[in-house]
């Protein structure tokens, strides 16, 4: 995430039939969704990611603490 590190993928292989998620949450897009949302591909980030799983992850803990 800071500047000047290098992505995870070089962004020439992204493709627009790609899905790329990315699990950094809480810090605006990133630079692997920016990349891949230029290629066109569909993308989740990281807030997108634990929005879906929240209701998951409340059904686990109510479960633990029974």
């Amino acid at each position: 995430m800071a500047d000047g590190v290098p992505l995870p993928i070089d962004p020439t292989l992204l493709r627009d039939t790609m899905f790329v998620g990315d699990v950094v949450a809480g810090h605006g897009e990133t630079a692997l969704i920016r990349a891949a949302r230029e290629a066109g591909c569909r993308t989740a980030d990281g807030d997108a990611m634990v929005v879906a799983v929240l209701d998951v992850m409340c059904d686990f803990l109510a479960d633990a603490w029974k």
